[in-house]
């Protein structure tokens, strides 16, 4: 399949832009959403028909981006869309708007607002009239709030992580600085049960990759112990916390001592994943739907179809689950003050974004 043509204008940062589109002008898209979520334990923030996923906080606290699958669109592209903290609707979407686009399935997912108005995600394509699930291009791209489509691309994937294996997808980007982010590098596999059943897209997480583009050059490295990571989360400029596949424990890593350490252990409440840390608070998704194995045809592999919120204090190690295990949620997102938590429920093999109230 070949790619579409883009215009390309001058190198900025440290690759080429990729010229698109976006709704920087003031708009004011229709209000999708729900007014601000009452005091219960579980409130429903998106009531998208399609995919809602991957949510993650300003700086600031103010909002959240996540990526939203528009169905209602011809092209199905996904976009990211920002959310007041408390709910409510929509305040800006971001999308691939080019005439030139609406054969093509285009997808911005992984929002990593950073900070001084910077933004992170990854865009993808995929060539929709021959019905086509894997994309046929994807980067991971570095711009600003203020003009994300312009931003420049740090990685087309796939590519090699610098460990030296293969990876699709990057994910759970995070900021250790203006010109530094860390995330999540990905396998990704499709398959089906049967030659009419509908394709399984299957994501799991290989390494943590730190990437620095301040010098003349991007840098790209891979994290001390972070082989099978499967999630990760920052705190400050030289702290990150991670979990691996098939492990109930979180570890933290201090980048400039590379010491390594353990914060929580899960135990037999099961595998943690998806780490979150803020406010002196942790949060992480343990047990559920959740394996990890030996496929014997792609390797080792954590599937994960969700699992029960848990709430760790830092100080005292103290832990209270917040959901039952009845609800699966994946990708939590805990606001910088440590005050506020939204997630992926799964239900049906669809994802909403949900408020998730805090002690």
């Amino acid at each position: 399949m070949r790619p579409r043509p883009r215009p390309r204008p001058p190198v900025l940062l440290v690759a080429v832009i990729l010229m698109g589109c976006d709704h920087t002008e003031p708009f004011l898209p229709p209000p999708y959403g729900s007014p601000p979520p009452p005091a219960a334990a579980q409130v429903r923030l998106t009531y998208n028909l399609g995919q809602d996923q991957s949510p993650a906080w300003l700086p600031s606290g103010g909002g959240f981006f996540y990526g939203r699958q528009r169905l209602d669109r011809a092209d199905h592209d996904w976009c990211l869309a920002l959310m007041p903290a408390d709910g409510g609707a929509i305040r800006r979407e971001i999308c691939d708007v080019l005439p030139g686009a609406a054969d093509s399935t285009d997808a911005w997912r992984s929002p990593g607002p950073g900070p001084g108005g910077r933004l992170a995600y990854v865009r993808s394509t995929a060539y929709a009239p021959l019905g086509s699930i894997a994309p046929y291009r994807t980067e991971l791209v570095v711009g600003t709030l203020s003009d994300p489509a312009r931003g420049g691309v740090l990685k087309v994937l796939p590519g090699q992580a610098p460990s030296g294996r293969s990876y699709d997808m990057a994910s759970q980007i995070r900021w250790l600085g203006p010109s530094s982010i860390v995330y999540l590098a990905e396998r990704v596999a499709y398959g089906a049960a049967c030659g009419s059943c509908p394709v399984d897209t299957l994501r799991w997480g290989q390494e943590i990759v730190k990437a620095d583009w301040g010098g003349p050059v991007p840098v790209f490295a891979m994290l001390p112990g972070s082989d099978q990571a499967s999630s990760v989360a920052v705190a400050g400029s030289d702290t990150v916390y991670y979990t691996t596949n098939g492990d109930s424990r979180v570890y933290r890593l201090v980048l400039s001592t590379e010491a390594i350490t353990v914060v929580h252990d899960f135990g037999l409440a099961g595998i943690a994943r998806d780490v979150q840390v803020a406010g002196g608070r942790l949060v992480a998704v343990v047990g559920g739907s959740v394996s990890f194995d030996n496929d014997p045809l792609i390797g080792r592999v954590q599937r994960d179809g969700g699992g029960t919120l848990y709430l760790v204090s830092l100080a005292t190690g103290a832990r209270q689950a917040l959901t039952s295990g009845m609800e699966l949620f994946r990708h939590p997102a805990l606001s910088p003050a440590g005050d506020h938590l939204v997630a992926e429920m799964i239900t049906g093999g669809s994802s909403d974004i949900w408020a998730v109230r805090l002690p």
